[in-house]
């Protein structure tokens, strides 16, 4: 029994070291040269980013590479520090230039900043180091600064989405409640209608956006009374461009919601409606034609709960209500 807790002690003792061990890890730092060379003081490397190209002098003595080591602290990922190590490394195999081939920024991949680049020998009169050195440079930019600088030009944050930015939606098409509908004379698995829709939506340069929904939906039954819904209310959406034409959407929204019955009898129109909040869920592709006007199709699900009648036996159903399923084409007009 004795060495049975020493054997879980020294397990527990190898994991909490293993632990401890790996929060303490660099970035791993491979390099491999081609010729032997005098390593040189860090502060005589230049760097050159992934679009500059290199003096016809320059020759190539090797690779090196700055990849997550394991489980690396975000602090020792920073570019800065990637970079200082790749400089170091190149220092020590004897050159003196640096170029870039390959940046990865942090991903689910990786928490650090991860670099591929070729080690050069330049002419020692080629060398152009300011008052502050190259290394020192980089490690007092900040992590987006110092990726600027490396590709030589000034860091602009590119918009994700750039297609339009408000437009105005409109479609007609078939729609189908999926839910039972229970009549005096049988029970329906699905009834089919038409639905109208219209959509506006505003979206932000990151993609999303916000927008307001319309839907009127319409179905008639053989045992002789309509039924329509209407629904309006705001939603969250995101949009992404495929290409330079091709544009989807998807939004989801809740809002007010109205159900009516109706029906003709002597020549009388009578009614009775219920309103409640509604659920809404939609996806949408369409096709830019041109700046100002786009053909797209829509898909939506809607579910819209209702109240229980008293004198109707409901235990078998967890949800009452209407849920909802339909399909538009129609104009997008981009405003």
């Amino acid at each position: 029994m004795h060495t049975k807790m020493n054997l879980v002690k020294s397990f527990w003792v190898t994991i909490a070291t293993a632990a401890l061990v790996g929060c303490s890890t660099l970035p791993k730092v491979t390099a491999e040269t081609s010729e032997k060379l005098p390593s040189r003081s860090a502060d005589s490397v230049m760097v050159y980013g992934e679009d500059k190209t290199m003096p016809e002098e320059a020759r190539a003595i090797g690779t090196v590479k700055v990849t997550d080591g394991g489980v690396t602290p975000a602090y020792r990922c920073l570019f800065p520090n990637v970079i200082a190590m790749a400089v170091k490394k190149t220092a020590e195999c004897g050159g003196n230039a640096l170029q870039i081939n390959k940046h990865k920024n942090p991903d689910l991949a990786s928490t650090c900043h991860r670099i591929w680049a070729t080690m050069y020998v330049l002419p020692d009169s080629m060398i152009k180091i300011s008052s502050k050195t190259a290394l020192q440079e980089l490690e007092e930019r900040n992590d987006a600064e110092i990726l600027a600088g490396v590709k030589g030009k000034s860091l602009q944050y590119e918009p994700t989405y750039k297609g339009p930015r408000d437009l105005f939606k409109v479609g007609l098409g078939p729609a189908w409640i999926i839910s039972d509908l229970q009549t005096e004379k049988r029970t329906y698995k699905s009834k089919g209608g038409y639905v109208l829709t219209a959509d506006y939506q505003h979206i932000w340069k990151s993609g999303f956006g916000f927008g307001i929904n319309y839907m009127y939906y319409s179905t008639s039954f053989d045992e002789g009374f309509d039924l329509q819904m209407h629904y309006v209310g705001p939603s969250i959406m995101a949009a992404y461009m495929l290409n330079d034409n091709w544009r989807m959407d998807a939004s989801f929204g809740l809002g007010y919601a109205n159900y009516m019955e109706s029906v003709e009898s002597m020549g009388y129109k009578l009614s009775a409606s219920t309103s409640n909040i509604g659920v809404m869920s939609q996806l949408g592709i369409e096709y830019m034609l041109s700046k100002r006007v786009g053909l797209g199709l829509q898909v939506d699900l809607f579910t819209m709960r209702l109240k229980r009648p008293e004198n109707v036996n409901t235990d078998n159903y967890e949800f009452y209500g209407v849920r909802r399923f339909d399909t538009s084409l129609g104009l997008r007009f981009y405003l």
